[in-house]
């Protein structure tokens, strides 16, 4: 069988707190591991998208309007809906990892790493599909 569920991969939460919220495959778990004895990946998406951004406004608003709110979650490939688009942004492995979400400092410094990533993406402009919201 093809793995198609590879990192970098962008794909659809589908279910949870973030239903409907875009992310991007950070590690997979394929045979899973001893707490999760399922399939499973460590996803890095976008809770809260920037806006949009008109030819007029400052530059002062124009960076408040470009943050992103990013979120880290390690989720089931069930709940997962793997897309064709692949986004070329590597992570650190140090920081964002399953090891991260145990202490509260840092899976801070994991988020805050994953949001310089994702906005420096964004203020590229490559992948224009995936930092716009998923309307449905």
């Amino acid at each position: 069988m093809v793995r198609f569920i590879k990192s970098n991969r962008i794909c659809l939460v589908l279910s949870g707190r973030y239903a409907g919220r875009k992310a991007v495959i950070v590690k997979q778990y394929d045979e899973g591991s001893a707490d999760k004895p399922f399939g499973h990946a460590l996803v890095v998406g976008i809770e809260r998208y920037p806006r949009r951004i008109i030819r007029r406004m400052g530059k002062k608003k124009m960076n408040k309007r470009s943050k992103i709110k990013p979120f880290m979650k390690v989720v089931n490939y069930n709940h997962l809906l793997p897309t064709r688009y692949t986004i070329d942004c590597s992570f650190d492995a140090k920081k964002i990892n399953k090891d991260s979400f145990r202490e509260k400092k840092q899976k801070r410094s994991a988020l805050r790493e994953a949001k310089s990533k994702l906005e420096s993406k964004y203020k590229v402009g490559q992948n224009k599909w995936f930092f716009n919201k998923l309307r449905f």
